[in-house]
């Protein structure tokens, strides 16, 4: 009966907040409900599925309705927006339904009491969505006349005007606050985490991380400073989409000749350029998880001016291994697309957690220093940033302080330091969640394979649950 209900739920959900299809690689159908008794009503059906279902996956998966019900604000519409535009460019599906769609959407959308710094990061994401609609075409002055993308491009535009309006009153609020965070960590993460030792754990691994790099360091360029290690390494970089191409492709092979039979068999996504009015939208590299009979793809963008640095020969196993193969692409194969439930019971954070560890296993059996010192310079900027998140939102740590971490590791200037901060404010466990997912699953494969088992049987009982710790296994 259990699994009945929950099927009813998971239904509900995906009919409830259309957008989280995109993050499923699910077809495009609508924004969801945006009138104040529709998402009173969707708020109700989850408190009632909620009773029903009792502690467990369900009720964690009611709870995370309720909570995107609630968040209704400018800021997660204009990226559900955003969101939808670059899928639907990436997988080459919907296009009219999104522009149709996006007026209906953003009537309305904006209303008193909005916090400031969620209007400024709507009113980017808004502004982005108007870009890709012209970089697409649109016309402003074939709105009149209904065409559907020029009348999207309208709507966007009068949108971003409205949110620079509303900013004139807007008043600051504060962070989650320790006990609403520590109840989004038990619903994503399957345990209720102390944030007190999440925080502290996060600061010794970016002291390891940073000693690590230290060693590295010495070891490639005695007497060099880091930057200029990194310097000289952003200069070796494939040259013209041909050999761009070829070098990840053949960086897939290597971090399958490394990892062996380590993890399970899986097909390899196919390997495309992206479509070039994206670049700068997304990162230089995005996955695409398959639907139907399509099988995942992984685009890469060709960089340009001081991007280029991100497809330096020494990062492309890391990015390879992190959306590839044994990363994002095995985790979303494994799961597949036909159990819904089981997709949609999964944190949100599950893909990043284990596409990280997939980087950090592939590192540790490459016997490449420039490799494991890139690695280790990720792992510290993702320690920095789950302690960040936890402690401002449990309240552990002045802003001055979590801004200092935040910019340590990697020298981030204070503009980029802000810019992290705001979207941990803005997306609560977004460090946190996939750091201490990272964690587990490293200490659960340690433990299993030191019990007897095999690597691959070890990764293949993970993915079989799709990368959530043991407490949350159903």
């Amino acid at each position: 009966m259990a699994e009945k209900q929950l099927a009813a739920l998971a239904a509900w959900y995906l009919e409830a907040f259309p957008a989280v299809r995109q993050e499923l690689g699910l077809p495009f159908q609508g924004f969801g409900p945006r009138s104040a008794p529709d998402l009173e009503r969707r708020q109700a059906e989850a408190r009632e599925w909620a009773g029903k279902i009792g502690e467990g996956p369900g009720m964690r998966l009611a709870r995370r309705a309720l909570r995107q019900a609630a968040d209704g604000g400018p800021a997660s519409l204009a990226e559900a927006v955003l969101t939808a535009l670059v899928q639907s460019e990436l997988r080459d599906e919907s296009r009219e339904e999104v522009w149709r769609a996006i007026p209906d959407a953003l009537a309305g959308a904006i209303g008193p009491g909005q916090d400031p710094r969620a209007l400024d990061q709507a009113a980017r994401a808004a502004a982005l969505a108007a870009g890709l609609l012209i970089a697409v075409g649109a016309k402003p002055e074939e709105s009149e006349a209904g065409e559907p993308k020029a009348r999207a491009f309208m709507a966007l535009e009068h949108y971003v005007r409205a949110l620079d309006g509303a900013r004139a009153g807007a008043a600051l609020a504060g962070p989650m606050g320790p006990h609403a965070f520590h109840e989004l960590m038990g619903d994503e993460l399957g345990r209720y985490i102390v944030p007190k030792e999440l925080a502290e754990a996060a600061l010794v691994r970016l002291e390891a991380e940073l000693m690590e790099v230290s060693r590295l360091g010495r070891e490639i360029a005695p007497g060099r400073d880091i930057a200029e290690i990194l310097e000289d390494m952003g200069e070796d970089c494939p040259e013209g989409p041909q050999e761009l191409m070829a070098a990840y492709e053949d960086a897939q092979a290597e971090v399958l000749r490394a990892v062996g039979g380590d993890f399970p068999q899986a097909p390899g996504p196919e390997w495309q350029p992206g479509p070039a009015h994206l670049h700068g939208l997304v990162p230089l590299t995005a996955y695409v998880p398959g639907g139907g009979a399509r099988g995942g793809r992984m685009l890469v963008f060709a960089g340009q001016g001081p991007m280029q640095v991100m497809h330096m020969r020494s990062r492309l196993v890391l990015t390879t291994a992190q959306g590839g193969l044994p990363g994002s692409h095995l985790l979303f194969s494994s799961v597949g697309t036909e159990d819904l439930t089981r997709r949609i019971v999964l944190s949100p954070y599950v893909a990043l957690g284990w596409s990280q560890y997939a980087a950090g296993y592939v590192a540790e059996r490459l016997e490449r220093p420039k490799v494991r010192l890139l690695q280790a310079l990720d792992a510290a900027q993702r320690a920095a940033r789950a302690f960040a998140d936890v402690a401002l939102h449990a309240g552990l740590a002045e802003e001055r302080r979590i801004l200092e971490l935040l910019g340590r590791p990697q020298g981030l200037p204070e503009e980029f330091q802000q810019a992290e901060l705001a979207a941990i404010w803005r997306q609560p466990l977004l460090g946190a969640g996939p750091f201490w997912l990272e964690q587990a699953i490293a200490e659960e494969v340690r433990r299993r394979v030191a019990g007897g088992e095999s690597p691959a049987a070890a990764h293949a009982r993970i993915l079989g649950r799709g990368g959530l710790p043991e407490e949350v296994e159903a």
